[in-house]
């Protein structure tokens, strides 16, 4: 699974704005049932899903959906500047003094301090997200939930996740209609289940991330391996463990009985919107 760049540089995408599966660009992502008829390239959906990068995009475009609030303007000219930034500062201050979290902050050497840590943890307290940036809470979790189902490691409902998918992209448009879309989340909500369609292994982490070169050095080992069938019928599941998920994400997955159990837990006031079920992420079992 590698990221937009990659796929863009590969596919002779010139925009980082373009689709490099269907070819719209960002002024048309908003027109959800155009989208969801435009014909599409299908061999690029091979590329799949960046999971990783996935969780930073969707959190970055709301920081960068909740600075604009304000303004309700896809693009902020003159004053309007001012006013983005007085509250990106506000923004950046709350979370910090109230969760402890550095978001959207440059690093020296290396990008900035939006990862997916930061991002899990934004989608995961939906409540005070929610409250710091105005954004509508709803919309930050059903793209949390759209993100757990992906990064669980289970095989998907793909009708289901499709409808949940595409519900969302209009709920977004709905919401924030002066806001384009970002080419991440086209991507996940509009082609998101023709590519789970598309993958031969469940969508997963098949990299190593402590350097450039395991990187790209596991990426490749691992689509050599998906491209041949008789290794990848023979492939030992890796050994799972618990974790618990929201009974949305559970409702888009296809799971055996002996897979699912009640979490029944008296002392927890959110037992009945959880269960606990196997998960093949080894990196991190918290969402």
């Amino acid at each position: 699974m590698v990221d937009g760049k990659v796929c863009n540089a590969l596919t002779s995408t010139r925009s980082t704005q373009k689709c490099f599966i269907c070819g719209a660009t960002s002024k048309d992502f908003n027109r959800i049932d155009e989208m969801i008829n435009r014909a599409i390239t299908t061999e690029n959906l091979e590329f799949g899903l960046s999971v990783l990068h996935g969780w930073i995009r969707m959190f970055e475009c709301l920081l960068h959906l909740a600075y604009k609030l304000p303004i309700k303007k896809w693009q902020a000219r003159g004053n309007d500047k001012e006013i983005v930034l007085e509250n990106k500062t506000r923004i950046q201050k709350e979370f910090r003094k109230r969760c402890g979290l550095i978001v959207d902050q440059p690093k020296p050497g290396f990008g900035n301090s939006n990862d997916g840590n930061t991002a899990r943890r934004f989608f995961k307290d939906a409540e005070l997200s929610a409250e710091i940036t105005k954004i509508d809470i709803e919309l930050i979790k059903k793209i949390h939930i759209i993100m757990i189902v992906v990064s669980s490691g289970h095989a998907i409902d793909v009708e289901k996740f499709r409808q949940f998918a595409h519900d969302t992209a209009r709920y977004f448009v709905e919401h924030y209609p002066w806001y384009n879309m970002p080419p991440t989340l086209h991507k996940y909500f509009i082609h998101g289940p023709a590519i789970i369609s598309s993958a031969l292994l469940p969508i997963e982490h098949y990299s190593r991330k402590c350097s450039r070169d395991k990187t790209n050095e596991d990426v490749f080992n691992a689509f050599f391996l998906s491209s041949d069938p008789v290794i990848t019928s023979k492939r030992k599941l890796p050994k799972k463990k618990l974790q618990h998920l929201p009974k949305e994400a559970v409702d888009l997955l296809k799971l055996e009985l002996d897979q699912i159990q009640s979490h029944i837990d008296d002392t927890n006031d959110e037992s009945d919107e959880e269960v606990i079920l196997s998960s093949s992420d080894d990196d991190d079992d918290t969402y």
